[in-house]
């Protein structure tokens, strides 16, 4: 009876003993799949598949956008393979991709100041473009997604002057033609003594430029390259010329325009 127990006991024990041993096996094989421990070979395979991530990218011929190019050198880096030639090769990578963002940066700065020069030109109209063909030229710029708010404010404003030019309307003439005719309209207004009238298109006409002393020339003369100018006067004493001598006798040769649009100077000629 003594041997039976004895031998139930050592069964027992060796039972015990089996299943402890299966648990610390357990327990270690979660402790390395918690810890992500790699072996040699896993290791080198991914210090290499990083270098060759990063080559293309420090080389600069990569294919990848900018966002694309930071993704992987930042995947690379939370790896922390800690391998000093790959080390190097994140530190000349990172130095890359902020070159690449100020080269990305500049140039989209001069799309953005071509973009709002042509914006100007067009709400101004000095070609006498229809509506078609400032939508066109409206469209390419639309399509450049410029992501600017400047740039979508005057898009907007050139697609209600649009919009208007379409509805019909005097206030969508080119703006050389409203200024044309505002000089004219001073000079009958002050041939039929209606003073009043010559006033206040002269108050409306300078709202056109940057301040009432933009400076304006007269061409008195060109022969090629070379011209001849009068006495340079300011806008708003040539809006009074006009109603004091209650006669318009000068055609726009040229405008020159601000970074807001606004006139900041006139070339006339005799007509």
């Amino acid at each position: 009876m003594s041997e039976t127990i004895n031998k139930i006991k050592s069964i027992r024990w060796q039972q015990m003993m089996f299943i402890l041993l299966m648990a610390l096996m357990v327990a270690g094989a979660e402790s390395c799949g918690k810890t992500g421990k790699l072996s040699k070979k896993e290791r080198k395979a991914q210090i290499e598949a990083a270098k060759k991530q990063l080559q293309p990218i420090i080389s600069g011929s990569s294919t990848l956008s900018y966002e694309e190019q930071k993704r992987i050198v930042g995947d690379v880096m939370d790896k922390n393979l800690n391998d000093p030639i790959l080390n190097d090769m994140i530190i000349q990578a990172q130095q890359k991709l902020k070159t690449l963002l100020a080269a990305e940066t500049q140039a989209k700065a001069q799309k953005v100041d071509v973009a709002r020069a042509a914006l100007y030109d067009l709400l101004l109209n000095k070609d006498n473009k229809t509506a078609d063909e400032l939508e066109k030229e409206l469209n390419a710029i639309k399509r450049q997604n410029l992501n600017d708010s400047e740039i979508d404010e005057l898009i907007a404003r050139l697609e209600k002057k649009i919009q208007e030019m379409r509805a019909g309307g005097g206030s969508n003439l080119p703006v050389k033609t409203q200024l044309e005719n505002a000089f004219t309209a001073i000079a009958n207004s002050a041939q039929t003594g209606n003073q009043a009238q010559a006033d206040n298109t002269i108050q409306k006409t300078l709202q056109f430029f940057s301040s009432d002393d933009a400076p304006v020339l007269i061409i008195i003369s060109r022969e090629g390259s070379t011209v001849d100018y009068d006495k340079p006067t300011t806008i708003k004493r040539y809006l009074n010329f006009l109603k004091d001598t209650k006669a318009s006798k000068n055609n726009i040769d040229a405008i020159m325009t601000d970074a807001n649009g606004k006139i900041k100077g006139l070339d006339l000629i005799k007509k």
